[in-house]
Parts: C-alpha cells; sequence; structure tokens
C-alpha cells in the first residue's frame, strides 16, 4: 500500500525500534539515508563524524582498521534491520569530485550491497547522487533496481548565488531523470517555488524541514570541503586532527560567519523555525520530507506530529464538504 507521506532521516538520529513503529503508521513511509563510513563517495557530511556512530575507544579523529570494521558492520546491520522492517535505505553519495579509479569494486561493495538487500527483503533501496560520472556508472550497472535521488547539494554555484527561478529551472530539467529531487535549504523555504515545482516537476520532490542555510550564503563551498575533506581514509588521518581544525577555521573565517546555525544552537529557536517551515511545507502540498544532518535532526517525532495533525485536518474539512 502507497503511504501518503514519506520521511528520510539520517542513519544512527532514531532507534531502529521506533522507526519500525513510525513506518507502521498508516499514513507515513520511513526512508533512512547516511554515507558509507570512511567512502571517498561521500559528500554532504564529513566521514570524521560516522554520521552520529560513536565508538568509545576512538583516539581523536583517527580509526583503526578494527574501528572501521565495526563502523563498517554496524552499517551494515542497521540497514538489514530496517529493510527486514520494510525501511528502505538510500546510500548519500554526494561527493562533488570523483574519478573513474574511484568507480572500483571497493568503494561499489555498498551499492551491490544495497541492490541485494532490496532483493532479499523486498524493498526498494537507493542512491543519493551528486556526481553524474557516478550516477550514469550505477544506472548502467543496476538501472531500475535502485531509486535515485538527486542530491540537495546539486543546486549551487561556486560563481554566485542562484535566483530561485535559476534552481526552479535546473529541478525541473533534472525531474525527467530522477525519481526524487531534493530541495535546497533555501528552496525548501520557498512557498512560492515550491508550489510551482510541485505542479511541473516529472517526479516526487523532497524538502528540507530543518532548513536554516541562510539565502547569501554560497552553500557550494560548504559541499566543496567536505568533498575534498572525504578523499582523506579515516584510517591514515593524522590522530591529533589539527589539520582539520586548521580547515574548519579556515572555512569558518570565509563563509562560516554567514551561517544562521549559530544562533539557533538554543532548541527553542530551532524549534520555533522548524514549525513554521515544516507547515508551510504541507500547506504547500509537499508530502516527501527530509532532516538534515545536523541542528534538528532529532526533530523526528514533531514532524511526524505536524503530519499527522495535518492530516487529520484535512481529512475532517473533506469530511464537512461531503455532509
Amino acid at each position: 500500500m502507497n503511504k501518503k507521506y514519506s520521511i528520510e532521516v539520517p542513519i544512527y538520529s532514531s532507534s531502529i525500534k521506533h522507526l519500525i513503529e513510525l513506518n507502521q503508521l498508516e499514513d507515513i513511509d520511513i526512508v533512512m539515508y547516511g554515507g558509507v563510513p570512511n567512502s571517498p563517495l561521500n559528500g554532504g557530511r564529513l566521514n570524521l563524524v560516522l554520521d552520529g556512530l560513536f565508538i568509545w575507544n576512538r583516539f581523536f579523529l583517527r580509526l583503526t582498521k578494527k574501528q572501521l570494521s565495526k563502523a563498517l558492520s554496524n552499517f551494515y546491520s542497521t540497514i538489514t534491520k530496517a529493510n527486514q522492517n520494510g525501511i528502505p535505505f538510500r546510500i548519500a553519495y554526494t561527493n562533488m569530485f570523483i574519478s573513474h579509479e574511484e568507480l572500483n569494486e571497493e568503494n561499489l561493495y555498498s551499492v551491490k550491497w544495497l541492490v541485494e538487500s532490496s532483493q532479499k527483503y523486498g524493498v526498494k533501496n537507493g542512491v543519493i547522487i551528486y556526481n553524474k560520472l557516478l550516477e550514469d556508472f550505477i544506472r548502467q550497472k543496476y538501472g531500475d533496481k535502485l531509486v535515485y535521488v538527486s542530491s540537495l547539494t546539486k543546486y549551487f554555484s561556486p560563481h554566485k548565488i542562484l535566483t530561485p527561478q535559476e534552481t526552479l529551472s535546473m529541478y525541473l530539467e533534472d525531474s525527467r531523470r530522477f525519481d526524487f529531487i531534493t530541495i535546497t535549504p533555501q528552496d525548501s523555504r520557498r512557498e512560492n517555488l515550491l508550489k510551482d515545482l510541485l505542479r511541473d516537476s516529472k517526479c516526487g520532490i523532497i524538502a528540507l524541514c530543518n532548513s536554516y542555510c541562510a539565502y547569501h550564503c554560497k552553500s557550494y563551498y560548504h559541499y566543496e570541503c567536505f568533498s575534498h575533506y572525504n578523499k582523506k581514509s579515516l584510517l591514515t588521518i593524522d590522530y591529533t586532527g589539527m589539520n582539520f581544525l586548521a580547515t574548519a577555521f579556515t572555512f569558518f573565517m570565509r563563509q562560516g560567519y554567514k551561517c544562521p546555525t549559530s544562533i539557533l544552537v538554543f532548541p527553542p529557536l530551532r524549534n520555533a523555525s522548524f514549525k513554521k517551515i515544516t507547515k508551510m511545507q504541507l500547506n504547500a502540498g509537499i508530502v516527501n520530507f527530509k532532516l538534515g544532518r545536523g541542528l534538528g535532526m532529532d526533530f523526528l517525532n514533531k514532524l511526524v506530529s505536524l503530519i499527522l495533525e495535518f492530516n487529520e485536518k484535512k481529512k475532517k474539512q473533506k469530511t464537512r464538504r461531503f455532509i
């Protein structure tokens, strides 16, 4: 049965048990996503943070081979539990810079594994992609065995801040070949753009509901920085992490000060913004939601409550029209 709403949630942001319970709700599908530990194909978040997986005996930022093996084992066992209970997984392979040499068996084992898990448990796993070279390679090898999602990181430029009209055109073009388009944090707050996109898109639209990025922020540099840094293996990175700290400081001095998240570290402020954004998206007609990795990724229960409240209100209004 096709449900009305879907929520894409970061791996490890909620317990599998809780996600399974939510996935059993009548109108809501849960989809999980994240990066493969230590993969050079990851882009949206630094490999250093392991998507929130805690390893108690980790020394600063580096991993030993044993720790990496544990992280990978936990990653695949978590997805297996999700798939067994009808929850699909999407790998966030959103690195901007991918070479032919990186399209090897080791790096792409996870995609093969996802396809096999899909066939075994009757769910359709997928990939979230930025790079066209990677996209073409996976499509040629696996065809329609996967769900293809266009990464929100695609819709930025290093040269200027794109206008809503420019990003709308890019979304619509990509909607011809993807199953879903993920909207940028900035565009996820533009009600008119969402309505236009929902009207004209050829595929599903996913909006980010914990969306705090400033309209004047050149978010391209954020993802460029992470894409470059994820090329460095956690097995060989320096123990102290001084290189990373220096990179982070340089990035903040150039770009980070423009980010409004610095004033959203207090939960009440985040909560108010989250409710306002989500209610607007629901009213615009959005049915596919994404909780981005970062501030507000723990708002799953709040998001579910807002969706159910909105859906119940719509049902009552529909009933009154027929009385």
